[in-house]
């Protein structure tokens, strides 16, 4: 039976997408109710409205869809319209790591799978015997460990996961 895990979602994730509403609301709906005057462009009113609201729109997508299913051959990965398909036994090992929220490095390397800084990275093998990750945030962590390890037959070390063998 495949075991579905939603993400963790901190407190920043909140405020960011508060951050976005004010801004469409602040700055968006002004221009709505008063347009400009004459001799602006169209396109740069419009993008003032839309941009605000798309990045609020994805980041709620983001955040009601992402989610980290253990399956009987694979663990199955989404979070908005991403999708990755790791073979379990592919997987190498599983580690967690803390992000700085300040560090530009940490938002490049999460990913979009992740909307905590409390995450998990999931290394595992590729075709030609490449090396690749996926960073995220599983709400129930130990318990998720707990399966994924049973299920991919990983054995615990320290705090994570490790291939036998």
């Amino acid at each position: 039976m495949d075991k579905i895990y939603r993400s963790k979602i901190d407190w920043w994730f909140g405020v960011s997408n508060a951050i976005g509403f004010v801004l469409i609301v602040g700055v968006g709906v002004p221009f709505l109710l008063n347009p400009p005057p004459h001799g602006w462009p169209v396109a740069f009113v419009v993008l003032i409205v839309l941009v605000p609201f798309l990045m609020v729109a994805f980041a709620a997508w983001q955040a009601f869809s992402t989610s980290y299913t253990i399956t009987a051959t694979e663990l199955l990965v989404k979070a908005a319209f991403f999708r990755w398909r790791i073979p379990l036994h592919k997987i190498v090992k599983v580690f967690p790591t803390q992000g700085n929220p300040f560090s530009l490095q940490t938002w490049l390397w999460s990913g979009f799978a992740t909307l905590s800084l409390d995450r998990l990275r999931v290394g595992y093998d590729r075709l030609a015997g490449r090396r690749a990750f996926v960073t995220i945030s599983p709400k129930l962590k130990e318990q998720f460990l707990d399966d994924l390890a049973k299920a991919a037959g990983l054995e615990k070390k320290e705090d994570g996961l490790v291939r036998r063998g």
